[in-house]
């Protein structure tokens, strides 16, 4: 004879509770019917379905602002890079301009057009330096702060003042100092500083230096 085992008294209640809870269901839906109410049938959509849109509708709402943060971080370092070069571009042509040449015997290189050479070789191939056409076209005065009212209106260009001892119009080669100021406007790649009004960054270099004479 063949036997069959049947399910354990564990099994048999929970099989019996699911057969109520069917019959219940069945009978709830016929109810409702009956009564003319609309139940919706319970969503079969798998759960990892409707996390996967949550992910993607998060990652769309912070994405622009990690790419605003991405590229703020890059312009900041780029305005620092800028104003390093600019500095030392001012650096540089004032040294130019006091340098004693002993063979010669002379300051070689003490002229506008010699330091404005000196400075434009300093700084970076899309940086465009050149001197100021209207006045002051070689010394300013006053404090920085007040300056603003020179820098060019172009992006990524500069007004270079050469001062030869404190003479606006002066013609001739400088005898005392020399004062290299250089205004440079830094244009940003982050379109939120258009929309906070920093569409260009004013960038100011100075340096002033004693002309070398024979000893």
């Amino acid at each position: 004879m063949t036997s069959v085992n049947g399910p354990n008294g564990r099994d048999r209640k929970r099989l019996s509770g699911l057969m109520l809870e069917s019959v219940r269901g069945q009978r709830l839906q016929r109810l409702a019917q009956t009564l003319g109410w609309h139940v919706p049938r319970p969503s079969r959509r798998p759960a990892g379905r409707s996390k996967k849109g949550q992910a993607i509708v998060e990652t769309a709402l912070l994405l622009p602002i990690l790419m605003l943060l991405v590229m703020g971080s890059a312009d900041l370092g780029r305005v620092f890079y800028y104003a390093i070069a600019v500095t030392n571009s001012a650096r540089e042509a004032a040294r130019q301009g006091t340098y004693y040449d002993p063979i010669s015997g002379s300051n070689a290189y003490d002229s506008y057009s010699l330091v404005l050479d000196a400075a434009q070789k300093e700084v970076p191939s899309d940086v465009t330096l050149s001197l100021h056409v209207s006045t002051p076209s070689h010394c300013l005065t006053g404090a920085p702060s007040s300056w603003s009212i020179y820098y060019p209106t172009q992006p990524s260009a500069g007004y270079v003042f050469i001062c030869f001892d404190g003479n606006d119009s002066q013609t001739t080669a400088a005898t005392q100092t020399i004062q290299v100021v250089i205004l440079y406007n830094f244009s940003p790649v982050t379109p939120l500083a258009q929309v906070v009004g920093a569409s260009l960054v004013q960038v100011e270099a100075s340096t002033t230096m004693q002309v070398q004479k024979s000893q």
